[in-house]
């Protein structure tokens, strides 16, 4: 039946990348199964991934995406993000903050399994704290993802601006009152950990180290108000700053060319093709044309459909690209001129509390694992928030 086709192909995407096939492999597969139910001729097919890799939209998303990578090399080699760690210690006095600004500051970065980079700072940070290790797993797991509700430079909001046609800017800026609640909601456990000892620092420490703190976050600081504020677009930001940071510490082309061989990772720019190619596959072969009909039949409103849809890929698969990749084509493709920048926010909302409370997540593995900590604890510490949050969504949507 015309409908369940689309519906066959998500749940078989879903088993497919909770069994750990790659998602660039399952999205592919699904995009030629998805072409082949529609009997689309070979000649077609090749002509869809053509356009949906030649789109201008991919070419520039692919290009940020490269420059970021460059970019994130860049800092670590140089030594930025070990200055703004280092330094956060020696600034800040209350150590339960510090804590927690360790795991956000590795989070200015999207590398992937980025709590394992955090973990032994929150743990350095925590010797002198009562934490138990469920709490330093909460503190490093929760705190490291608040980050990709206020920066431009994360693949999945890139991802979603693209495909939606939104400015960044636009849609960081309607993301940001939730990542402030977000920090707002660990703050109570945060609370719970009391201070054993507290160590005083030199105040001409203190001076040194916070200038040399500012400077080494400068890089990041100036991408983000070139974003955010200028509304540049992304690629024009990261690139003149990666442009100034080339000249300033005068790298040759030799070595250049050695940061993008060591930076660029394939399987995140062919996880992009995939699913731009993906979102093409749906559009040409008009797959979700009997879907809205489909929804029209079921009794609550087809927004409610797609959070439930992004919040169950979200659980599934621990990955916010397949989230991405697999939920937001389909409410594009059903909704319409009716895709707003508010129903991105739901969207990503739905799928981000998905993959923060699930074992899938290689961030919440990693976290664990490392403290040695109770894994149902630690999500119980974060379902009551991720509800929190997910619900506040929804009241400003049906506000809004």
């Amino acid at each position: 039946m015309e409908g369940y086709q689309i519906l066959n192909t998500l749940l078989l995407m879903i088993i497919l990348i909770w069994r750990r096939i790659p998602i660039g492999y399952v999205m592919l597969g699904c995009s030629a199964m998805l072409a082949l139910m529609y009997r689309t001729h070979i000649i077609d097919f090749f002509m869809m991934l053509w356009r949906g890799v030649t789109n201008p939209v991919t070419m520039e998303l692919v290009i940020i995406l490269i420059f970021i990578m460059v970019f994130e090399a860049l800092l670590r080699k140089e030594g930025y993000l070990e200055n703004m760690l280092t330094g956060l210690q020696a600034v800040i006095p209350n150590p339960r903050i510090v804590m927690a600004l360790l795991p956000i500051f590795i989070g200015v970065m999207p590398s992937a399994g980025g709590a394992l980079f955090s973990a032994p700072l929150v743990e350095h940070a925590a010797k002198d704290l009562s934490a138990t290790p469920e709490q330093k797993s909460f503190v490093n797991f929760y705190y490291r993802h608040v980050t990709e509700y206020f920066l431009p430079i994360y693949p999945s909001v890139l991802l979603i601006a693209s495909m939606a046609n939104l400015h960044v800017r636009q849609l960081i800026l309607a993301l940001i009152p939730f990542g402030a609640l977000a920090v707002l909601l660990g703050i109570p456990e945060l609370k719970k950990i009391a201070i054993v000892k507290k160590e005083d620092h030199e105040r001409t420490e203190k001076k040194q180290v916070t200038k040399e703190l500012l400077l080494s976050a400068l890089p990041i600081l100036i991408v983000v108000f070139l974003v955010l504020v200028v509304a540049t677009k992304v690629w024009i930001g990261v690139g003149s700053v990666l442009l100034y940071l080339f000249i300033y510490h005068r790298y040759t082309p030799n070595k250049i060319w050695n940061l993008l061989r060591d930076a660029f990772k394939f399987k995140t720019i062919f996880l992009v093709f995939a699913v731009m190619i993906f979102k093409q596959v749906l559009e040409d072969t008009g797959a979700v044309a009997a879907l809205p009909q489909l929804l029209s039949q079921l009794p609550v409103p087809s927004y409610f459909v797609f959070i439930v849809i992004n919040f169950i890929v979200g659980v599934m698969t621990g990955h916010m690209i397949a989230i991405v990749g697999i939920g937001f084509p389909l409410a594009l493709a059903v909704l319409g001129a009716s895709f707003d920048v508010q129903t991105a926010v739901l969207l990503f909302i739905a799928g981000f509390a998905g993959q923060m409370i699930t074992p899938t997540h290689l961030c919440l593995t990693l976290t664990v694992n490392f403290f040695k900590a109770d894994l149902s604890k630690v999500i119980r510490m974060l379902i009551g928030r991720e509800a929190a949050l997910l619900a506040a969504a929804i009241a400003v949507y049906m506000i809004i």
